[in-house]
Protein backbone atom coordinates (compact mmCIF):
# COMPACT_ATOMS: atom_id res chain seq x y z
CA UNK A 1 0.00 0.00 0.00
CA UNK A 2 3.14 2.23 0.84
CA UNK A 3 4.72 1.64 -2.23
CA UNK A 4 1.16 2.29 -4.25
CA UNK A 5 1.63 5.86 -2.71
CA UNK A 6 4.40 7.00 -3.32
CA UNK A 7 4.37 5.80 -6.90
CA UNK A 8 1.49 7.91 -7.69
CA UNK A 9 3.29 11.01 -5.74
CA UNK A 10 6.02 10.23 -7.95
CA UNK A 11 3.90 10.67 -11.04
CA UNK A 12 2.52 13.88 -9.52
CA UNK A 13 5.84 15.55 -9.69
CA UNK A 14 6.49 14.83 -13.00
CA UNK A 15 3.58 16.05 -14.00
CA UNK A 16 3.86 19.43 -12.59
CA UNK A 17 7.78 19.73 -13.54
CA UNK A 18 6.59 19.50 -17.53
CA UNK A 19 4.28 22.39 -17.34
CA UNK A 20 6.32 25.57 -18.84
CA UNK A 21 6.28 28.92 -16.94
CA UNK A 22 4.63 31.72 -18.52
CA UNK A 23 6.73 34.95 -19.15
CA UNK A 24 6.18 37.92 -16.99
CA UNK A 25 4.14 41.05 -18.67
CA UNK A 26 7.93 43.08 -18.60
CA UNK A 27 10.60 41.66 -19.78
CA UNK A 28 13.78 42.05 -17.50
CA UNK A 29 15.62 43.14 -19.78
CA UNK A 30 13.23 46.19 -19.28
CA UNK A 31 14.98 46.50 -15.72
CA UNK A 32 18.26 46.37 -16.79
CA UNK A 33 17.74 49.23 -19.45
CA UNK A 34 16.08 51.67 -16.37
CA UNK A 35 19.02 50.47 -14.37
CA UNK A 36 21.83 51.53 -17.16
CA UNK A 37 20.37 55.00 -17.81
CA UNK A 38 20.28 56.10 -14.36
CA UNK A 39 22.69 58.10 -15.10
CA UNK A 40 20.51 60.60 -16.78
CA UNK A 41 21.55 60.46 -20.25
CA UNK A 42 18.11 59.37 -22.32
CA UNK A 43 18.66 58.14 -25.69
CA UNK A 44 16.65 60.15 -28.28
CA UNK A 45 13.22 58.57 -28.83
CA UNK A 46 11.43 58.65 -32.29
CA UNK A 47 7.67 59.81 -32.24
CA UNK A 48 5.42 56.86 -33.06
CA UNK A 49 3.14 57.79 -36.23
CA UNK A 50 0.55 55.67 -37.57
CA UNK A 51 -0.08 56.71 -41.16
CA UNK A 52 -4.08 56.49 -41.35
CA UNK A 53 -4.76 54.47 -44.23
CA UNK A 54 -6.90 56.61 -46.03
CA UNK A 55 -9.84 54.93 -44.69
CA UNK A 56 -13.34 55.49 -46.83
CA UNK A 57 -15.38 57.14 -43.80
CA UNK A 58 -12.43 59.54 -43.42
CA UNK A 59 -12.04 60.37 -46.69
CA UNK A 60 -15.70 61.22 -47.20
CA UNK A 61 -15.71 63.52 -44.12
CA UNK A 62 -12.90 65.45 -45.55
CA UNK A 63 -13.86 65.61 -49.18
CA UNK A 64 -17.36 66.80 -48.14
CA UNK A 65 -17.80 70.20 -47.01
CA UNK A 66 -19.72 70.83 -43.06
CA UNK A 67 -23.41 70.76 -43.37
CA UNK A 68 -24.99 74.22 -43.14
CA UNK A 69 -27.71 74.73 -40.13
CA UNK A 70 -29.17 77.29 -42.57
CA UNK A 71 -29.74 74.87 -45.48
CA UNK A 72 -33.68 74.16 -46.03
CA UNK A 73 -34.57 70.84 -47.33
CA UNK A 74 -37.91 71.32 -49.73
CA UNK A 75 -40.15 68.01 -49.45
CA UNK A 76 -42.40 67.42 -52.14
CA UNK A 77 -45.62 65.11 -51.75
CA UNK A 78 -47.10 64.12 -55.11
CA UNK A 79 -50.08 62.60 -53.40
CA UNK A 80 -51.55 62.71 -49.85
CA UNK A 81 -52.46 58.98 -48.52
CA UNK A 82 -56.51 58.43 -48.06
CA UNK A 83 -57.72 58.60 -44.79
CA UNK A 84 -60.77 56.61 -44.18
CA UNK A 85 -63.10 57.27 -40.96
CA UNK A 86 -65.48 54.79 -39.87
CA UNK A 87 -68.18 55.89 -37.75
CA UNK A 88 -70.21 53.49 -35.39
CA UNK A 89 -73.30 53.36 -33.97
CA UNK A 90 -72.22 55.00 -30.61
CA UNK A 91 -70.85 58.35 -32.64
CA UNK A 92 -74.09 58.46 -34.60
CA UNK A 93 -75.77 58.64 -30.95
CA UNK A 94 -73.12 61.28 -29.60
CA UNK A 95 -74.61 63.08 -32.12
CA UNK A 96 -78.04 62.80 -32.46
CA UNK A 97 -77.84 63.47 -28.51
CA UNK A 98 -75.75 66.66 -29.16
CA UNK A 99 -78.44 68.33 -31.47
CA UNK A 100 -81.05 67.56 -29.41
CA UNK A 101 -79.80 69.34 -26.45
CA UNK A 102 -78.80 72.15 -28.51
CA UNK A 103 -82.98 72.29 -29.62
CA UNK A 104 -83.25 71.95 -26.06
CA UNK A 105 -80.94 74.90 -24.82
CA UNK A 106 -82.53 77.00 -27.62
CA UNK A 107 -86.04 76.60 -26.14
CA UNK A 108 -84.75 77.65 -22.80
CA UNK A 109 -83.21 80.40 -23.96
CA UNK A 110 -86.05 82.32 -25.34
CA UNK A 111 -88.50 80.73 -22.45
CA UNK A 112 -85.28 82.98 -20.30
CA UNK A 113 -86.10 85.73 -22.40
CA UNK A 114 -89.62 85.60 -22.34
CA UNK A 115 -89.34 85.44 -18.10
CA UNK A 116 -87.15 88.10 -18.52
CA UNK A 117 -89.39 90.51 -20.23
CA UNK A 118 -92.45 89.36 -17.32
CA UNK A 119 -90.20 90.17 -15.00
CA UNK A 120 -88.67 93.73 -15.88
CA UNK A 121 -92.66 94.45 -16.92
CA UNK A 122 -93.81 93.68 -13.12
CA UNK A 123 -90.90 95.75 -11.89
CA UNK A 124 -91.78 98.63 -14.14
CA UNK A 125 -95.12 98.55 -12.75
CA UNK A 126 -94.41 98.11 -9.21
CA UNK A 127 -91.89 101.07 -9.23
CA UNK A 128 -94.36 103.00 -11.23
CA UNK A 129 -96.84 102.06 -8.33
CA UNK A 130 -94.45 103.47 -5.60
CA UNK A 131 -94.71 107.16 -7.41
CA UNK A 132 -95.84 110.02 -5.33
CA UNK A 133 -99.08 110.45 -7.46
CA UNK A 134 -100.16 114.68 -7.08
CA UNK A 135 -104.09 115.41 -7.49
CA UNK A 136 -105.39 118.56 -7.56
CA UNK A 137 -109.41 118.84 -6.60
CA UNK A 138 -111.29 121.85 -5.64
CA UNK A 139 -111.66 123.76 -2.29
CA UNK A 140 -114.73 125.20 -1.30
CA UNK A 141 -117.49 126.66 -3.54
CA UNK A 142 -114.92 129.00 -6.22
CA UNK A 143 -118.49 131.08 -6.88
CA UNK A 144 -118.05 132.34 -3.16
CA UNK A 145 -114.46 132.67 -3.14
CA UNK A 146 -114.35 134.74 -6.09
CA UNK A 147 -117.29 136.88 -5.35
CA UNK A 148 -115.15 138.06 -1.88
CA UNK A 149 -114.66 141.60 -2.55
CA UNK A 150 -110.97 141.67 -0.75
CA UNK A 151 -109.50 138.46 -1.95
CA UNK A 152 -111.16 137.39 -4.39
CA UNK A 153 -108.98 133.56 -5.28
CA UNK A 154 -109.44 129.92 -6.31
CA UNK A 155 -108.30 127.32 -3.56
CA UNK A 156 -107.22 124.28 -4.85
CA UNK A 157 -106.66 121.30 -2.51
CA UNK A 158 -103.22 119.41 -3.69
CA UNK A 159 -103.22 115.79 -2.23
CA UNK A 160 -100.32 113.01 -2.63
CA UNK A 161 -102.40 109.83 -3.57
CA UNK A 162 -99.06 107.99 -3.86
CA UNK A 163 -96.79 105.93 -0.98
CA UNK A 164 -94.08 107.82 -1.03
CA UNK A 165 -93.94 111.47 0.11
CA UNK A 166 -93.07 113.62 -2.44
CA UNK A 167 -89.74 115.78 -1.46
CA UNK A 168 -88.44 119.03 -3.11
CA UNK A 169 -91.83 120.22 -3.71
CA UNK A 170 -93.26 123.53 -5.65
CA UNK A 171 -95.31 124.94 -7.86
CA UNK A 172 -96.55 127.67 -10.24
CA UNK A 173 -99.67 129.59 -10.76
CA UNK A 174 -101.60 131.38 -13.45
CA UNK A 175 -105.21 132.77 -13.15
CA UNK A 176 -106.48 135.09 -15.50
CA UNK A 177 -110.25 136.14 -17.15
CA UNK A 178 -110.57 134.99 -20.44
CA UNK A 179 -112.88 134.30 -23.01
CA UNK A 180 -113.97 131.35 -24.59
CA UNK A 181 -113.05 129.37 -26.26
CA UNK A 182 -109.80 128.89 -24.35
CA UNK A 183 -106.54 129.43 -26.38
CA UNK A 184 -104.10 130.17 -23.65
CA UNK A 185 -102.84 132.71 -20.77
CA UNK A 186 -101.72 136.04 -21.79
CA UNK A 187 -98.87 137.82 -20.61
CA UNK A 188 -101.56 140.16 -18.40
CA UNK A 189 -101.69 136.46 -16.45
CA UNK A 190 -101.41 137.02 -12.42
CA UNK A 191 -98.50 134.43 -12.45
CA UNK A 192 -97.04 133.25 -9.07
CA UNK A 193 -93.92 131.39 -8.89
CA UNK A 194 -93.30 129.62 -5.34
CA UNK A 195 -90.09 128.69 -4.71
CA UNK A 196 -89.76 127.39 -1.17
CA UNK A 197 -89.43 123.66 -1.28
CA UNK A 198 -91.46 121.26 0.72
CA UNK A 199 -92.32 118.08 1.43
CA UNK A 200 -95.93 116.37 0.28
CA UNK A 201 -97.01 113.58 2.18
CA UNK A 202 -98.74 110.94 1.73
CA UNK A 203 -102.96 111.65 2.08
CA UNK A 204 -101.64 115.11 3.47
CA UNK A 205 -104.15 117.57 1.83
CA UNK A 206 -102.35 121.07 1.07
CA UNK A 207 -104.69 123.81 0.37
CA UNK A 208 -103.11 126.24 -2.42
CA UNK A 209 -105.07 129.82 -2.65
CA UNK A 210 -104.65 131.47 -6.50
CA UNK A 211 -105.77 134.82 -5.94
CA UNK A 212 -106.67 137.63 -8.53
CA UNK A 213 -104.21 140.07 -6.71
CA UNK A 214 -105.32 142.90 -9.70
CA UNK A 215 -108.85 142.61 -8.37
CA UNK A 216 -112.09 141.58 -10.67
CA UNK A 217 -113.83 144.45 -12.48
CA UNK A 218 -117.60 144.70 -11.87
CA UNK A 219 -118.15 144.45 -15.62
CA UNK A 220 -116.08 141.79 -15.61
CA UNK A 221 -118.05 139.85 -12.90
CA UNK A 222 -120.81 140.38 -14.09
CA UNK A 223 -119.82 138.70 -17.67
CA UNK A 224 -118.19 135.47 -15.62
CA UNK A 225 -122.01 135.24 -13.97
CA UNK A 226 -123.63 135.36 -17.39
CA UNK A 227 -120.73 132.50 -18.57
CA UNK A 228 -119.21 134.72 -21.55
CA UNK A 229 -115.95 134.94 -19.54
CA UNK A 230 -114.63 132.86 -17.10
CA UNK A 231 -111.90 132.50 -14.40
CA UNK A 232 -109.38 130.41 -15.85
CA UNK A 233 -106.48 128.53 -14.06
CA UNK A 234 -103.50 126.64 -14.09
CA UNK A 235 -101.22 125.09 -11.18
CA UNK A 236 -97.60 123.87 -12.22
CA UNK A 237 -96.85 121.42 -9.36
CA UNK A 238 -93.23 119.46 -9.89
CA UNK A 239 -91.11 117.45 -7.49
CA UNK A 240 -88.27 115.15 -7.11
CA UNK A 241 -88.26 111.77 -8.44
CA UNK A 242 -87.48 109.08 -5.40
CA UNK A 243 -86.04 106.73 -8.52
CA UNK A 244 -84.10 108.92 -10.82
CA UNK A 245 -81.83 111.18 -9.11
CA UNK A 246 -80.96 113.34 -11.83
CA UNK A 247 -85.01 113.96 -12.94
CA UNK A 248 -88.20 115.85 -12.16
CA UNK A 249 -91.63 114.99 -12.18
CA UNK A 250 -94.04 117.39 -13.30
CA UNK A 251 -97.95 118.20 -13.13
CA UNK A 252 -100.06 120.16 -14.53
CA UNK A 253 -103.52 121.00 -13.99
CA UNK A 254 -105.54 123.44 -15.89
CA UNK A 255 -109.51 124.12 -14.38
CA UNK A 256 -112.42 127.25 -15.13
CA UNK A 257 -114.48 128.12 -13.29
CA UNK A 258 -118.03 127.18 -13.33
CA UNK A 259 -121.24 128.35 -11.33
CA UNK A 260 -121.10 124.50 -9.10
CA UNK A 261 -117.28 123.98 -9.31
CA UNK A 262 -114.65 123.88 -11.78
CA UNK A 263 -114.20 122.30 -15.31
CA UNK A 264 -110.88 121.36 -16.45
CA UNK A 265 -108.58 122.98 -19.27
CA UNK A 266 -107.53 120.25 -21.59
CA UNK A 267 -104.28 121.91 -22.36
CA UNK A 268 -103.09 121.92 -19.10
CA UNK A 269 -103.57 118.61 -17.94
CA UNK A 270 -100.94 115.91 -17.85
CA UNK A 271 -97.25 114.80 -16.47
CA UNK A 272 -94.25 114.29 -17.13
CA UNK A 273 -90.65 113.87 -16.62
CA UNK A 274 -87.57 116.46 -16.96
CA UNK A 275 -84.10 116.45 -16.71
CA UNK A 276 -83.03 118.46 -13.36
CA UNK A 277 -81.35 121.89 -13.90
CA UNK A 278 -77.81 122.12 -13.24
Amino acid sequence: MKAMLFAVLLTVMQAASQVPREAADVPTGGSQTVEKNSSGKQPPTTPSFVPNAGSPANDQHESSPPPNGNSQQIIVVRELPPVTVTTDWWSKLYVIFTGALMIVGGFGVLFALRTLRAIESQTRVLTEGQRPRIVANPHGDPSKTLADPYAPRVELEVINKGPMPATDFRYQSWIEVLPFPFEDFTAAADHFKFDITSVLYPDTPQVINIPIRGGITPEEFTEVKRLREHVCVRLYVEYADPFIANRRCYVNFGFYAQPRGLGFLEKYNGLGYEDKKA
